[in-house]
């Protein structure tokens, strides 16, 4: 049992290695941190819809003209640039010292590189996308199964 005064039902945060008021800042450092390993990986859906696979990505603010979608090596490749900031939105060129900018931060304009593997049965040759209101959707066939014979060895 632990003998500290400031770990009673009142001071629990006496007990942890750290102030919980400060987990939402060491979450946005943690988010910050992993971006540079995610690098420009944006998050999608993969969904199978029976005769066809559907692959959705949000890309705010950009518009067909800013997307490229090509097939290499069974992996669909998206490339976007990133979007022009607003006018309100600008960002000055000289970094806050202090604090971070946003209260929460839930995606980032940033120029997309990514690629998306092909599930096995993806068929290469039926493959179409559209982009509306900054959702790229990319529609894929689906090849059918090839059956293979089983037959019958005969016991020894």
């Amino acid at each position: 049992m632990h003998n500290d005064k400031n770990c009673g039902p009142r001071q629990m945060h006496g007990c942890m290695p750290f102030n919980p008021r400060d987990i939402a800042k060491m979450k946005q450092m943690a988010h910050q941190f992993m971006g540079g390993f995610m690098g420009d990986y944006i998050h999608h859906n993969m969904e199978d819809l029976g005769s066809e696979y559907l692959i959705t990505v949000p890309l705010p603010g950009r518009t067909k003209e800013d997307v490229t979608v090509s097939l290499i090596n069974k992996h669909l490749n998206i490339k976007a640039n990133k979007p022009k900031v607003p006018e309100h939105e600008k960002v000055t060129e000289e970094p806050k010292k202090q604090g971070f900018p946003f209260m929460f931060k839930g995606f980032r304009f940033i120029d997309v590189n990514m690629d998306v593997p092909l599930p096995a049965d993806a068929d290469e040759n039926k493959i179409t996308s559209k982009m509306t209101n900054g959702l790229l959707r990319v529609i894929i066939g689906k090849k059918p199964a090839k059956p293979i014979d089983i037959t019958d060895e005969p016991n020894n």
